[in-house]
């Protein structure tokens, strides 16, 4: 069944109301027809299953048909703090931490980035495909991504735990410590040229433990997309999601 971001919907008794892009994208692209059904998620847990009314470019209504919230399973968040890679492997692991469950993105600007494009046009260009991907795996709230930022005006202080992969680390695996004691984790993850030993200083200063993925060099996206599946598995994240079924009256009044 198809999925939409209510960002721009209105709701109005028991009925959805959508306009702009969305309208279109549902009208034109799509070419969906009154009598479909479909849902909408608002960005909140909500979702709301509906049957589509009218479908113009300019606007379509759907009648709200049942509501119900998810609950997120993790027993902690998890923040993703992504040096920058180069051509589209940001926008890949964007799409990637949204499927899998992860709270937030951070980029971050470090000594061997060589990621120059425009910021502004970077970061409205991951928020789309972050929206679109929530669609396609059925997340119902969106990953927060935040605005670039350089690694040495980062605090991290709020993290209860802070993990970094590191290419020359040769003793220690991946700590599980986030399973004895649940909270916030931040996983940082360096570019392609790896971490320059100013970064690996400024990370050991906000206490990140530094562990290894193993004897092989991965690509960053590989290394990213491989600890970000293992840890999001180990904190509970890709369990079967909790579902409640909520009536339209509840909601909506």
């Amino acid at each position: 069944m198809r999925r939409f971001y209510l960002q721009h919907a209105a709701i109005q008794a028991n009925q959805i109301q959508v306009t702009g892009a969305e309208a279109r994208h549902i009208s034109s692209v799509l070419r969906l027809q009154p009598g479909q059904a479909v849902e909408f998620f608002d960005g909140k847990g909500a979702v709301y299953s509906a049957v589509l009314a009218t479908t113009t470019k300019s606007l379509v209504t759907a009648a709200i048909t049942a509501i119900r919230q998810d609950t997120d399973t993790a027993a902690s968040s998890l923040t993703v703090a992504q040096c920058l890679l180069k051509g589209k492997k940001m926008d890949f692991l964007v799409q990637k931490a949204t499927e899998l469950g992860v709270h937030t993105f951070l980029p971050v600007v470090s000594r061997y980035c060589e990621n120059h494009g425009d910021r502004g046009h970077q970061e409205q260009r991951w928020q789309r495909i972050m929206i679109e991907a929530c669609k396609q795996c059925k997340r119902t709230v969106p990953m927060t991504i935040e605005p670039v930022q350089s690694l040495d005006l980062i605090d991290f202080s709020g993290f209860s735990h802070r993990l970094a992969a590191w290419e020359q680390e040769k003793e220690t695996a991946l700590p599980t410590s986030f399973l004895e004691q649940p909270g916030s984790i931040c996983l940082f993850l360096g570019p392609e040229g790896g971490l320059h030993s100013d970064d690996l200083q400024l990370l050991r200063q906000w206490a990140f433990i530094t562990f290894s993925l193993g004897s092989k060099i991965l690509r960053g996206e590989t290394a990213a997309l491989a600890v970000m599946a293992i840890v999001q598995y180990l904190t509970g994240a890709l369990q079967p999601s909790k579902v409640a079924a909520v009536s339209v009256q509840a909601l909506v009044s």
